[in-house]
């Protein structure tokens, strides 16, 4: 049992939705994929060059764009792109290190995601069954939760804000995603290669 944030009340755990699986397999060929495509050194992906040079407002702003974009278009991979860059996020903030997360930026590479993507399953799948969550204008949610970040010190910003995110990004691929796993933004040069022939 967990504790009402608000209210201090008990609540139930729920059970988790077997469709969770499946996101969890794109989110994880999602970071596989843009690790082989954004290798920059054995240390560093573009992700931790960009975060280095620009700061968390860089990568909270490219979420956002995929907010915007999923709006207009309602594609897969863009609620694909906005989950794996939450636990990208959380594993920069240090949420595997600590609970409280790291004072130190983390870097992000394949194999930390592959070490530590079944950490952040764990945080995830035990937020998911105790937090409720509005079912209404859920990429609006996404949007201004990634406002609330942008006026947050990284050091700072608390794990929920991220796996709410995630949970908002997963719910809405559950409900509005049909055809789920036929949009993803993974191994494009293969497909193209094969289509032309």
């Amino acid at each position: 049992m967990a504790n009402c944030d608000k209210c201090g009340q008990e609540i139930a755990k729920k059970p988790i939705d077997p469709s969770l699986t499946q996101f969890l397999e794109l989110i994880t060929n999602q970071f596989k994929y843009g690790g082989q495509k954004y290798a920059q050194t054995k240390e560093k992906e573009a992700t931790d060059v960009l975060f280095d040079d620009f700061g968390k407002n860089w990568l909270l702003g490219t979420i956002a764009k995929y907010c915007k974009r999923y709006s207009n278009l309602a594609r897969e991979r863009d609620l694909l792109k906005i989950a794996t860059y939450m636990f990208i996020i959380w594993l920069k903030r240090g949420f595997h290190l600590k609970e409280e997360g790291s004072m130190d930026v983390i870097n992000t590479t394949v194999e930390a995601k592959t070490k530590y993507f079944p950490k952040f399953i764990g945080n995830i799948v035990e937020y998911i069954s105790y937090n409720e969550l509005i079912e209404t204008d859920t990429i609006g949610q996404i949007y201004t939760l990634l406002k609330d970040c942008e006026g947050l010190i990284f050091e700072l910003t608390p794990e929920k804000k991220f796996l709410q995110i995630f949970h908002l990004a997963y719910h809405t691929w559950n409900k509005d995603i049909k055809e789920k796993g036929k949009d993803e933004d993974v191994y494009n040069e293969i497909r193209t290669k094969g289509a032309k022939k």
